[in-house]
């Protein structure tokens, strides 16, 4: 690492940080040089590395381990989500509501091949899990609930670290959704739930396709005309 002007600003220091790790090939769990070092090679302040060390924390790059100190970090999406998700959860425009339904289904029906081609006895248990607590439940807050761990099931099913961390923000701000716009038709969509289950267990993808087409376009049609009504109130 070059040294840079006492001047430069801490995220330049973060900069190159970055370019070290890449330039060294280091993977998780990989030390970073300690606090003092980088006073050393950069030629500044505690204060300034201690900054771009937190800025590179917050980015989800490296994490400070007790005794250990700066090390990179797993693959992990959760810091860049949980800011993204907080931005999301400002938005009071309602059309941007028609915009994640139309993502969650691009996301969910493009992952389906993966889902038939991976999903193990495990996943198919708790779906059947999940699929019988929902047909249980006794409220529209708890059958929510099961209703959304049954999906996140299935995407936990292709066993892609990124496809599922994208499923968990999507379905952060689907919270807010479904507060808002909460399912009418009860009854259909247990069905739905059910045959999307007996479509993973057979491996049907065809049919797989199919039914979750229909499950998911139903609810964005729903969503389309409660925001047409309440544009007219």
């Amino acid at each position: 690492m070059k040294e840079i002007k006492r001047e430069t600003i801490a995220e330049q220091i973060a900069e190159r940080l970055k370019e070290y790790i890449f330039e060294k090939g280091l993977k998780p769990g990989d030390r970073l040089p300690t606090e003092t070092e980088l006073m050393k090679i950069f030629g500044v302040s505690r204060s300034s590395v201690r900054e771009a060390i937190k800025a590179l924390q917050l980015s989800g790059l490296i994490e400070v381990k007790p005794r250990r100190g700066a090390v990179v970090s797993s693959f992990d999406l959760k810091p860049i989500f949980d800011s993204l998700t907080y931005s999301l959860s400002l938005v009071t425009d309602e059309e941007i509501f028609l915009e994640l339904l139309e993502a969650r289904k691009a996301l969910e029906i493009g992952c389906l091949p993966i889902i038939v081609e991976r999903i193990d006895e495990e996943h198919l248990d708790k779906l059947e899990n999940w699929l019988n607590k929902m047909f249980n439940s006794t409220s529209v807050d708890e059958h929510r609930t099961y209703d959304m761990l049954f999906h996140q099931t299935l995407i936990e099913a292709t066993h892609n670290r990124f496809l599922i961390q994208m499923e968990v923000l999507v379905f952060r701000f689907f919270q807010k959704l479904y507060e808002l716009f909460p399912h009418r038709s009860g009854i259909v969509s247990l069905n739905e739930h059910k045959a999307i289950y007996e479509a993973c267990k057979s491996r049907d993808l065809e049919e797989l396709e199919k039914i979750m087409n229909v499950h998911l376009s139903r609810y964005y049609e729903e969503v389309k005309i409660r925001i047409g009504e309440n544009k007219k109130l």
